[in-house]
């Protein structure tokens, strides 16, 4: 694969001059097909499988290349300084977590360089470039509607061409860990470190009666960066509903690691699981693995076609996100992910204080840590709101408080679609749905309502209503 090419030469070319099969077709949206031939993206399907020729193919369907792409985001959250694809499309036809977006006529993709978006101009039948602003502008009056930018790291098959790119030197340099327990509570230290400082990895919580059996952050031990919601405008309204659960969920604390029950092995201010599939901590992992200390803590760990993979002895491959069936819980879990990050379940082991001990370190000390966690969290509470909540709730006007309690119950898992429903109907919205699973769960709903109230005091909860055409949450 060649390195990346120079935008500027390619400027005013048509694609009769870039593509040497037979697609030249003047009336046909090109913008896929010319980065594809620019960057080197051969996969399917492209234009030699479409019209035939003898020339290496380029693909020419711009939801594809998303599909490939490694990381996705919103534009807001790319890094300016980073060579990028950039799209362009209807806000509501994207679904970040799972990387998918719609097959609609109205999108267009771009190289991001420099400050530019070098695109095919289809209209002109030519490269150009435009700012970001003016992209944005440009297709925001041509498509009309609701559009928005998107940004893509580049596909595998290129990865040679991205700042991010892992390297075996990645693997050689290696950061490494110690542990040790001082009573119940486990600490742990960067080993290579000439005088490195210890933090608190966890504390032991041993239940047999729940089959409780890990590592957990009592309250009273809680230290670190938190999450604060007026640091992340960028993403709207959004940042204080992720808030809202991550407050009851751990106070926000970015740090928080708990391998106690279930799922094996939970992460972060929202609290993300490992057990999902194409959900939850799984997507932590693929956008954290882009980051170079992320792949210095995990460096037996890699994206291949957009999943996360483990390489182990003799460079075999096991597919961390296959969905493996569990019998007695009648659901797919990821188990080899599961069973990677803590393989014992059953007894605390070093395996789990370690990789536990890498993320605590990881979000103790990188802002990175903080970003795609925000990142992440952000696309599966949208998600859930746009493919979910709208359809199983009249939620169009509803206010942003009582979406809320909505998303921290199901987030929860206190409650069932059901509860929910007769609660909506109810005539205190908000009494109704607060009620939901208040016998078992007292201490998390007293904190889910005192957090509400302190947003509603502060006027930035209370009066926003949530729009289900847009999928945000508006003054009127």
């Amino acid at each position: 694969m060649p390195g990346m090419p120079d935008l500027e030469s390619l400027l005013g070319k048509s694609i009769s001059k870039l593509c040497g099969n037979r697609f030249h077709d003047p009336d046909a949206n090109h913008s896929a097909h010319f980065v594809s031939h620019a960057l080197g993206f051969t996969f399917s399907f492209n234009c030699r499988e479409y019209l035939g020729g003898k020339k290496d193919g380029a693909n020419i369907r711009v939801h594809e290349v998303f599909g490939q792409c490694p990381r996705v985001g919103w534009w807001e959250d790319a890094e300016e300084n980073v060579d990028q694809l950039v799209f362009v499309i209807r806000r509501d036809a994207v679904d970040l977590a799972r990387k998918r977006m719609q097959n609609i006529a109205r999108k267009h993709i771009g190289i991001y360089s420099d400050g530019w978006i070098y695109h095919y101009n289809n209209s002109r039948d030519r490269v150009v470039r435009q700012t970001p602003d003016e992209f944005l502008k440009r297709f925001q009056a041509l498509y009309g509607g609701d559009q928005a930018l998107f940004f893509g790291t580049f596909p595998e098959s290129s990865l040679q061409l991205t700042k991010r790119k892992k390297t075996p030197a990645a693997s050689a340099n290696a950061y490494s860990f110690e542990v040790r327990a001082e009573g119940r509570e486990w600490y742990g230290r960067r080993a290579e470190l000439a005088d490195p400082e210890e933090f608190l990895v966890g504390r032991e919580l041993v239940q047999p009666a729940k089959k409780f059996n890990g590592l957990c952050f009592p309250v009273h031990s809680y230290y670190g960066p938190v999450y604060e919601a007026e640091d992340y405008a960028g993403i709207g309204h959004w940042a204080y509903l992720l808030d809202v659960t991550g407050y009851c969920e751990s106070t926000n604390r970015f740090n928080l690691v708990n391998t106690y029950d279930r799922a094996q092995f939970t992460f972060g201010f929202y609290q993300l699981p490992a057990r999902t599939p194409r959900d939850n901590l799984i997507i932590f992992f693929r956008a954290a693995l882009m980051d170079e200390d992320f792949q210095k803590l995990f460096p037996d760990l890699e994206l291949r076609a957009g999943k996360v993979v483990h390489i182990g002895k003799g460079g075999a491959i096991t597919d961390l996100e296959e969905q493996i069936y569990d019998t007695k819980l009648k659901t797919f879990e990821l188990k080899r992910f599961m069973d990677y990050l803590n393989p014992e379940a059953d007894k605390i082991d070093e395996t789990e204080v370690l990789n536990a001990a890498k993320l605590v370190w990881w979000a103790n000390e990188s802002p990175e840590c903080a970003r795609v966690q925000v990142a992440v969290g952000n696309e599966i509470l949208r998600r859930k709101f746009s493919e979910r909540y709208v359809e199983w709730y009249e939620l169009d006007g509803e206010l942003d408080t009582v979406c809320a309690i909505i998303a921290d119950i199901h987030h929860h898992g206190r409650g069932s679609k059901e509860q929910v429903l007769e609660a909506l109907s109810a005539d205190e919205v908000e009494s109704a749905l607060l009620a939901i699973g208040k016998k078992e769960h007292a201490a998390r709903i007293k904190a889910l309502t005192q957090r509400i109230e302190h947003w509603r005091e502060a006027e930035v909860m209370g009066e926003k209503r949530y729009r289900a055409e847009l999928n945000e949450f508006t003054d009127d």
